[in-house]
């Protein structure tokens, strides 16, 4: 910690006053909510852009799954068709096997009732009056057999009647298996089909909410770079008159000092005049007159009201550069550069300031320092990183004990005194452990 204590004290470099018609700070808390609303904006297009492709995902599977639907009813239907020709095939065969039945039997049984009609008599007589007796019993045999074949043929018939009727049983059960089937393919399709429309005016309305989100994004994005515009323009102008007042301020300082010297020459000049009559008179020359007029320059004193607030937090130390705000408000009576009473010079900026006002920390950091300091009373050294400290001194009382973690804005401790005696706050800020000029820094 010694290195740190050897870092406290100063060189110069000119002060001007802000000018209070221009300023930045509005309109950058405008383009600071344009920008929160931009990333608010971008972020529910990104939603709602993937819950636009979840949807066109959505009505894809519908549509691929609609298309199985639709083949899957097409094959039922060559299949209906297919089984419908089969039934109506099995119909006709079915009514001419029952025809060929109900003719084979009709011939059967006239053939049964013209016999027993003739009964035995019939074969008697063609035994009896054939002149050929084996040709008759041939005959007979024969007449046997034909009945005997016809209700063979019958019994068949009924046979194959019994399997067509069969197999119509079949084929209406399959049939209206395939019919039921059909029916619920149709429902899923439908179902399937009002699915994809009601898809489809989601993706709809999301892509018209996309639009329209888009639409406003290009709108924010115009207002941000028509701020950033007035930002950069007023930073321009502000630049200038900061430039015009350290050259105005420059000149005043000039004009200050060659007054002083005129002064200091007079002063001198009447000194010497005092001490050339002593010698005449034979008096001893005054102590006045012994010694030099020294050239005093009297700044003129610089108030400070914008105090350090807790809008730098969060911000990195070397963002604020031309921004920040100083830890107290007081009267700037102690410039970086210029002399102190005791023949230093400061190393950074003396801000009179009644004891007891609260000193608040410029940026976040780490208190590494936190004690008295021999010619500066209580100090305070907080750590910002990137080679940025700041240092803090005559204050009453410490806040914070090293380690402790600050945000910008904070209250570390309150205004005292230097060891000097000078009421107040002295405030360094060094980089790489070398002193820069606070002023170059406070806005």
């Amino acid at each position: 910690m010694k290195p740190l204590l050897a870092l406290l004290l100063v060189s110069g470099a000119a002060w001007a006053a802000p000018d209070p018609a221009l300023s930045t700070a509005p309109h950058q808390q405008d383009l600071s909510a344009v920008r929160k609303q931009i990333d608010s904006v971008q972020k529910d297009i990104a939603q709602k852009e993937t819950v636009r492709k979840e949807a066109q995902s959505a009505i894809q599977q519908s549509e691929q799954a609609l298309q199985v639907t639709k083949q899957a009813i097409a094959t039922l239907e060559k299949k209906q068709s297919s089984s419908a020709r089969q039934l109506d095939e099995l119909h006709a065969k079915l009514a001419a096997t029952r025809a060929q039945v109900a003719d084979t039997r009709a011939r059967v049984n006239k053939m049964l009732v013209s016999q027993y009609s003739r009964g035995q008599h019939d074969a008697m007589s063609l035994m009896l009056n054939a002149s050929d007796p084996n040709q008759s019993a041939r005959d007979l045999a024969y007449y046997k057999h034909i009945a005997r074949a016809q209700t063979q043929l019958v019994a068949s018939l009924k046979d194959q009647q019994a399997e067509l009727e069969t197999l119509e049983q079949r084929l209406q059960a399959e049939l209206g298996r395939l019919e039921d089937l059909s029916d619920s393919k149709s429902q899923e399709k439908d179902h399937l089909e009002s699915t994809k429309q009601q898809q489809q005016v989601q993706a709809r309305q999301i892509a018209t909410q996309i639009q329209s989100q888009q639409q406003k994004l290009t709108e924010l994005k115009a207002s941000e770079k028509r701020l950033s515009n007035l930002i950069a323009e007023i930073q321009r102008q502000i630049e200038a008159r900061r430039r015009e007042a350290e050259r105005k301020a420059a000149e005043a300082r000039k004009a200050r000092l060659l007054a002083a010297q005129q002064a200091a020459k007079k002063e001198n000049e009447r000194r010497r005049k005092l001490a050339e009559q002593a010698k005449k008179q034979g008096k001893p020359v005054p102590a006045e007159a012994r010694k030099q007029a020294k050239v005093k320059v009297e700044e003129p004193a610089t108030t400070v009201d914008d105090v350090a607030d807790s809008s730098a937090s969060g911000r990195g130390f070397k963002s604020l550069q031309g921004k920040m705000k100083l830890p107290v408000s007081g009267t700037l009576a102690g410039r970086f550069g210029t002399p102190r009473n005791e023949g230093t010079s400061w190393k950074g900026v003396f801000i009179k300031s009644a004891p007891g006002q609260p000193v608040r920390a410029v940026a976040d950091g780490q208190v590494v320092y936190a004690d008295t300091l021999r010619g500066f009373g209580n100090a305070m050294i907080v750590d910002h990183g990137g080679g940025y400290m700041t240092v803090y001194t005559g204050l009453s009382g410490i806040g914070r004990g090293v380690g402790s973690s600050i945000k910008a804005g904070d209250t570390i401790g309150n205004t005292g005194a230097l060891d000097s005696g000078e009421s107040g706050l002295y405030f360094e800020i060094r980089y790489m452990g070398r002193p820069v000029n606070p002023l170059a820094w406070a806005h």
